[in-house]
């Protein structure tokens, strides 16, 4: 009798340590297989982590889509140029640098062909209408400007005014000599056309540029007074919507492809045009608020052109759309069609 209990012991404990080796076994491949399916990205940008769009855009988006993989795919947002200045990051994404990144096209002049139309003066007043209208144009007239990357969403800066320390400009002829910062080729032409002296500048040597009177003033959106702080620095603004900046924030297309079935749809879900119009109407909810602030600071005059003499500066630059499709004719682009498809769009978006 005691040996059959023995045997049955020693038969239950060597079943017992089976099963345990099994659940120890299958735990560790478990554990294997989530380690295998976890993800991890990096997204940069050249923007302070206290900028609007850090923080209300590119924060949440990370987030989201942590939250859409229950935590297997967590993105690390890069700020301040960590992985590359703001004319190093297409090719920070395209040679996988990082895997994402937010980028201004008309940085990088000539690299987006198709995109520089977007570029001409006077596309729209507002963030959100912009970036209507770059939706409406970017699947027919400017993907291919884009085929190394995956585009997450696109989206608007504020519309461009002329901000100035040393005097206000209420006319055409108040610009004439004047040492303006140009936030790009195209408007370094508008600002020639109209008398100024364009320079260029990256956004954040501004600061020290206006405190110093190196220039006069800034061709830029409002919500640039906000972000590089340069509230003390100016004295003098005119509203004239003359640009809307193209911004975009890209993946590498070979690592977007290379990801699991559960990652590419929750970074689809979490990015796209509604995201990108959120994004534009973030410019814009700041844009009224810091404009509120300046005409009830004391400290800045904020002037309007009147139509006759907003009708000058669209009369001076009128030519530009008719210069940009010659220009383009060489690379075999449909120029002519991109402007009017662009001038449609825009009557299309009040």
């Amino acid at each position: 009798m005691d040996c059959v209990r023995h045997n049955r012991f020693h038969r239950n404990r060597y079943a017992f340590i089976l099963t345990a080796a099994a659940v120890f076994i299958w735990e560790i491949m478990c554990g294997a297989a989530s380690a295998a399916e976890s993800v991890e990205l990096k997204l940069a940008h050249f923007m302070s982590p206290l900028h609007v769009q850090h923080q209300e855009s590119f924060l949440p988006f990370a987030q989201n889509v942590e939250i859409l993989t229950q935590g297997r795919v967590r993105i690390k947002v890069y700020a301040g140029g960590a992985l590359g200045g703001p004319m190093q990051l297409p090719d920070v994404v395209r040679t996988g640098i990082a895997d994402m990144a937010f980028i201004v096209p008309s940085y990088t002049t000539g690299r987006f062909p198709r995109s520089s139309a977007l570029d001409l003066p006077f596309l729209s007043d507002q963030a959100l209408k912009a970036a209507r209208i770059f939706y409406d144009l970017y699947d027919p007239y400017l993907a291919n400007d884009y085929r190394d990357y995956k585009v997450l969403w696109l989206y608007s800066s504020d519309p461009g005014q002329l901000f100035t320390a040393t005097g206000p400009i209420k006319t055409l002829a108040d610009l004439k000599g004047k040492k303006i910062r140009s936030p790009s080729a195209a408007m370094s032409d508008a600002l020639g056309l109209l008398g100024a002296h364009p320079v260029s500048m990256p956004i954040s040597e501004l600061h020290s540029a206006l405190d110093k009177r190196v220039i006069d003033g800034m061709l830029s959106p409002t919500t640039a007074i906000h972000d590089f702080k340069l509230y003390d620095q100016i004295r003098y603004g005119t509203r004239i919507n003359m640009f809307s900046s193209l911004l975009m924030v890209v993946m590498n297309r070979e690592r977007f492809a290379s990801l699991p079935d559960f990652a590419r749809k929750a970074l689809d879900e979490a990015s796209g045009k509604n995201w990108g119009l959120r994004a534009a109407g973030i410019y814009d909810r700041l844009d009224a608020d810091i404009t509120a602030k300046l005409k009830t600071s004391g400290r800045v005059r904020l002037d309007e052109f009147s139509v006759a003499e907003r009708q000058r500066f669209l009369d001076r630059l009128k030519p530009m759309d008719a210069d940009w499709a010659a220009r383009q004719a060489a690379r075999r682009i449909p120029a002519q069609e991109i402007l009017t498809a662009m001038r449609a769009a825009m009557t299309g978006n009040p």
